[in-house]
């Protein structure tokens, strides 16, 4: 009991004297990642050491992660090469919690890869949060100092087509500010996101066929127009960001330049991903119905 007691004082007095310094961050004060993700820091049985290895005591935040695409939606599949802001929330009723921080990254599932998706905004005091890389390579968003606000928006660049599906990773913390880590509360989350399109265009045969669409918002139709290397059957495929096929339509046409309509009364106010192939050609332009 006297040496359970010893070791629990000596983690006492490690929290308190090296934890205070990492109210700017576990990445940037400690190169360390404690999201919970797939090779972040763990606890000698294995489980993911995140903010509750420290912080501890009080009925803490519900911590969420959101990804919004740049009309303001939650989406759950993200389009390539597309900018969303990655979204760490924390919901708190306990009034005793007043300063917020997170840690997040963005791994690919089929090899826990670090995306390095993250952008740095320049101005941390308006945004919050900064970037931050430790030695093993891992970038993570985190927050910057202690926080008086629950929500953090990231920007995040979403990766190449073909990448497949990414999981994000956050850890969420909120803390009563009394210059300790006692009586703290911690939480963390996970979010999967598949890839909007399937993969098949990483042929290196494959060409871009060059799309123009408008009016784009549209109300009752598009126009479209593309320039085709080849006579043939185009196939046009229209998904929503959740990935399902919401249109199709083929039909044959010259090789040069083509003019088409897509009738879009019907659909639904949102955004939708147009993918027209014609054999070893293929282009996706991004469509808004309102």
């Amino acid at each position: 009991m006297k040496f359970r007691l010893i070791g629990l004082l000596l983690f006492g007095v490690l929290c308190f004297t090296i934890l205070p310094g990492n109210k700017n961050g576990r990445a940037s004060e400690s190169q360390s990642g404690n999201t919970g993700a797939p090779g972040d820091e763990s606890n000698s049985n294995g489980s993911p050491r995140t903010c509750s290895y420290c912080h501890f005591g009080a009925a803490g935040p519900v911590t969420f992660i959101h990804l919004i695409d740049n009309n303001g939606d939650t989406v759950t599949q993200y389009l390539p090469g597309q900018q969303y802001k990655a979204r760490v929330s924390m919901t708190n009723s306990n009034t005793n919690l007043t300063g917020y921080g997170f840690q997040m990254i963005a791994l690919r599932d089929s090899d826990n890869a670090d995306l390095d998706g993250f952008s740095d905004p320049g101005n941390n005091t308006v945004n919050n949060y900064k970037i931050a890389t430790i030695p093993n390579g891992r970038t993570y968003a985190e927050h910057d100092n202690v926080s008086l606000t629950p929500v953090f928006d990231v920007v995040w660049t979403a990766p190449p087509q073909g990448t497949g599906p990414v999981t994000f990773y956050a850890a969420g913390n909120a803390v009563n500010r009394n210059g300790s880590t006692s009586g703290d509360g911690t939480d963390a989350h996970v979010l999967p996101i598949n890839e909007a399109i399937p993969a098949g265009t990483d042929n290196p045969a494959v060409t871009e066929i060059p799309l123009t669409t408008w009016p784009n918002p549209a109300t009752h139709f598009i126009n479209l127009s593309l320039q085709l290397q080849q006579n043939g059957e185009v196939r046009l495929r229209v998904f929503d960001l959740n990935g399902q096929l919401c249109w199709e339509s083929a039909q044959n046409l010259e090789a040069g330049p083509n003019a088409l309509q897509l009738p879009v009364a019907t659909w639904k106010a949102g955004a939708y991903v147009l993918e027209v192939s014609n054999g070893n050609q293929k282009g996706i332009s991004r469509l808004v119905k309102i």
